[in-house]
C-alpha cells in the first residue's frame, strides 16, 4: 500500500508540474482536458502494473512449470501494529465521512431537480430555483434563479457558457476527481488537479461563448459584473469560477500550431518514463541471482522428470501440468491455509533498508501427496531463497494428489513470493 501511495503521488506531482509549466498557458484546451484526466487515471493505475526485467527472466522463463500459484506477499511484522491499526481506523473514518458528503451533494441536486420547475432549453434542462443564484451546471441541468428567468435578466452569453459545460459533459470530470479526492483525501496534489480541471472547463466554456458572439470585451465585462456575486456550488460548474487574469489573457491568446504540437509531444516521453520507472521490477540484488537448484533428495528418475505436456498416455512418473489434470491437487484446509502457513513461518532476512524482494520457487506434488523437487528458480539474495526452501520443506501436511483419468499423478507448481521489507 505504501508503495502504491508513493508511486501514485509522485506520478501525479510530476504530470501536474509538466501541465503547469508547459501546457496550461497554451490555447489547446481540449488536449489539456484529456491530459489532466489521463494523468489522474494513469497515476492511480500505474503502480498496479509490473514489468519483469527481461535480463533477469530470459534464462528462467522456459524453466517455469505451467501451474502457477497466487503470489504470496510477506511483510515484516513490527511493534507498531497498534499505530497501523489507528491509522487504518482514521483513514476509514475520514473516508466514510467524505463518502457521505459526496453522496449528500449529489442528492442535493437530485432534490432540487425533482422539487422545482423544469424547462427544456436546447440540449439542456433549466431548473428554476426560488432564490437568487448565479447560473451553475450539473450534468445536463442548468440551475438558475426563477425570478431572473421570468424577468429575462439572464444574459444570453451566460446560457451559452452553461450550455458549453452541458454539451462537453464537464460534470463527469468533476465527479471523477471528487471520487479520487474522497478515496485519496490525504494526497494534496488532487486538490490542485481539481482547480486545474475547473479552470480548464472555464477556458473551454469561454471559448464557446466568444466563438458564438464574437465580442470578447463585452463578455469580459459581463464576467467582471458577475464576479460581484461570487459563490460556488459543490460538484457544479460555476460561471464565476476563478475570475482571474488567466481567463482574460486566454481569451485573446493564440498558440502557434508548431508550438502546440511540440509541447503535446513532450508528454509522451514523460509518461513513458514514469511508466517504466514505476512498473519496472526494481528490487536490489547485492548478491548475484542464482538459478541453482536447491531441492530435496529424491530418486534419480525423479531428478530427470520434466514438466510435461499432459496426455492420457503419460508415463506413471511423469510430472503433469494443469491442463492435463482431471482433478487438481488440494492442500488440506484449502490454498489459503497453505499460504497462511508460509506467511507465518517465513523469517524475513535481516535487511536494514526498505526493499522489495521477489522469489520464484517450484515444487512437485508426488503421488502420495508429499512435496519434492523444491527448487529456487529465482533468488534475490540475502538468503531469501534458502529460507523459502526451508519453509516449504517444513510444511507438515501432505497434499491430496492430482488425478488424470482416475489415476494419481505427479504435478508441479510455481510459487512467487514477494517480501516487502520496511521499517
Amino acid at each position: 500500500m505504501t508503495e502504491f501511495l508513493i508511486k501514485s503521488a509522485i506520478s501525479m506531482a510530476v504530470l501536474l508540474m509538466v501541465y503547469k509549466l508547459f501546457l496550461e498557458k497554451e490555447k489547446m484546451h481540449l488536449f489539456n482536458r484529456i491530459y489532466l484526466l489521463t494523468s489522474l487515471v494513469f497515476s492511480i493505475c500505474v503502480p498496479f502494473i509490473s514489468i519483469p526485467s527481461i535480463a533477469n527472466y530470459s534464462k528462467n522463463i522456459n524453466e517455469l512449470p505451467q501451474i502457477a500459484l497466487d503470489e504470496i506477499i510477506i511483510t515484516r511484522e513490527s511493534a507498531g501494529f497498534d499505530i497501523q491499526f489507528w491509522l487504518i481506523l482514521i483513514y476509514t473514518s475520514i473516508t466514510l465521512l467524505l463518502v457521505i458528503r459526496f453522496i449528500k451533494n449529489i442528492l442535493s441536486f437530485v432534490f432540487k431537480i425533482k422539487s422545482n420547475k423544469k424547462i427544456k432549453y436546447k440540449t439542456a434542462t433549466l431548473v428554476l430555483l426560488p432564490y437568487n443564484t448565479l447560473p451553475h451546471t450539473f450534468l445536463e441541468y442548468i440551475f438558475i434563479s426563477k425570478d431572473d428567468h421570468n424577468k429575462n435578466a439572464i444574459e444570453k452569453d451566460l446560457y451559452t457558457h452553461e450550455l458549453a459545460h452541458v454539451n462537453q459533459k464537464h460534470t463527469l470530470d468533476i465527479l471523477l476527481v471528487e471520487l479520487f479526492k474522497t478515496l485519496f483525501w490525504f494526497n494534496p496534489v488532487l486538490y490542485f488537479y481539481k482547480k486545474s480541471i475547473q479552470l480548464n472547463h472555464e477556458f473551454l466554456a469561454d471559448d464557446a461563448v466568444i466563438n458564438t458572439n464574437k465580442n470578447t470585451s463585452g463578455y469580459q465585462s459581463l464576467l467582471l459584473k458577475m464576479a460581484s456575486g461570487s459563490h460556488t456550488v459543490a460538484l457544479a460548474s460555476n460561471i464565476n469560477f476563478s475570475i482571474t487574469k488567466k481567463r482574460f489573457v486566454m481569451m485573446t491568446k493564440t498558440t502557434p500550431r508548431f508550438l502546440a504540437i511540440s509541447k503535446q509531444l513532450l508528454v509522451v516521453p514523460v509518461m513513458a518514463g514514469l511508466f517504466l520507472i514505476s512498473c519496472a521490477d526494481n528490487e536490489t540484488k547485492p548478491e548475484p541471482e542464482t538459478n541453482s537448484v536447491q531441492e530435496t533428495p529424491k530418486a534419480p528418475e525423479e531428478v530427470n522428470a520434466k514438466p510435461a505436456v499432459s496426455t492420457p498416455d503419460s508415463e506413471p512418473d511423469e510430472v503433469i501440468n494443469l491442463a492435463g489434470l482431471t482433478k487438481q491437487p488440494e492442500y488440506p484446509g484449502g490454498m489459503p491455509e497453505f499460504y497462511n502457513y508460509i506467511n507465518k513461518n517465513f523469517t524475513i532476512p535481516d535487511v536494514k533498508e526498505n526493499k522489495v524482494l521477489k522469489i520464484y520457487i517450484s515444487f512437485v506434488i508426488e503421488k502420495d501427496g508429499s512435496m519434492s523437487s523444491i527448487k529456487v528458480l529465482r533468488d534475490p539474495g540475502y538468503g531469501a531463497g534458502n529460507e523459502a526452501v526451508r519453509v516449504l520443506k517444513s510444511v507438515p501436511e501432505k497434499w491430496i494428489p492430482g488425478e488424470m483419468d482416475g489415476k494419481t499423478v505427479r504435478s508441479s507448481y510455481t510459487l512467487p513470493i514477494t517480501l516487502n521489507i520496511g521499517d
